[in-house]
């Protein structure tokens, strides 16, 4: 997404990566949003939604292989206790049911916290679920790739920033939409009308009354023209533009 360069600060949470935009310390942030197997990340949804001084200008669709870490020397047999995140863990599930049953299997803040802790045990009784290319960084063996459930495991990610960025003729438009249920078919009708075909649709309870929700939708094209008119035709919902911009295709062992 940055092949001019950029300096990139890795966080431990994707909070305190969007502390660091929200305090001025980052350009950027890189938010996961949803993958193809564990569906919507919503902890990260939550923070792209309830910071009102954040916008999507961009986003990369990564494909996900996941693979089963351990330091050197170490074998199934002897794995007691495997490390992921919570989306590693549920991409790997059948593999660990079927190769390693009476693992404990541990969640954590992020797949490469998985590496991190793993290479730190050299008993051989622990693994971690997370990319080849931790295995790089952290000086683990590799002991059976593609773990993950579907081959066409994807993961799409929010580039964010606190200064939007609005593409002209976009790929993608994001924007959320606060209000009752009741109103979500007529904003479908009015996308459908203008040729947006919706791409993904989460919902986060609004926290006000029940049966009102906050709805996160991205389509295709979009703009500013097509922002506005759908503001217009959809009153009783109150909608905020988070972003029209361009997608990134990402490669994987990443």
């Amino acid at each position: 997404m940055f092949p001019q360069g950029a300096v990139f600060q890795p966080r431990e949470t994707v909070a305190e990566a969007v502390s660091d935009v929200l305090e001025k310390n980052a350009d950027y942030a890189v938010i996961p949003q949803e993958n193809t197997i564990g569906g919507p990340v919503y902890d990260y949804l939550d923070e792209l939604l309830t910071h009102q001084e954040l916008y999507v200008v961009g986003e990369v669709e990564l494909p996900i292989r996941q693979a089963l870490l351990a330091p050197e020397g170490t074998s199934l047999e002897t794995i007691q206790t495997v490390y992921s995140h919570k989306q590693g863990i549920a991409q790997g599930k059948d593999w660990l049911q079927m190769n390693l049953p009476d693992a404990q299997v541990i969640e954590v803040s992020s797949t490469a916290e998985g590496a991190r802790l793993a290479s730190q045990c050299t008993d051989g009784t622990i693994a971690a679920i997370a990319s080849t290319q931790a295995a790089k960084v952290y000086g683990l063996q590799v002991l059976a790739e593609s773990i993950q459930q579907n081959d066409d495991n994807v993961t799409r990610f929010y580039l964010v920033s606190t200064q939007p960025c609005f593409t002209d003729a976009p790929e993608r438009m994001t924007f959320s939409a606060t209000g009752p249920a009741e109103a979500l078919p007529d904003l479908l009708t009015a996308m459908d009308a203008q040729g947006l075909r919706l791409i993904t649709l989460h919902d986060r309870p609004a926290k006000t009354i029940l049966g009102e929700y906050v709805y996160l939708l991205e389509c295709s094209g979009g703009g500013q023209d097509a922002y506005e008119q759908l503001a217009k035709e959809c009153g009783t919902l109150t909608l905020r533009c988070l972003g029209y911009y361009q997608v990134t295709a990402g490669s994987a062992d990443r």
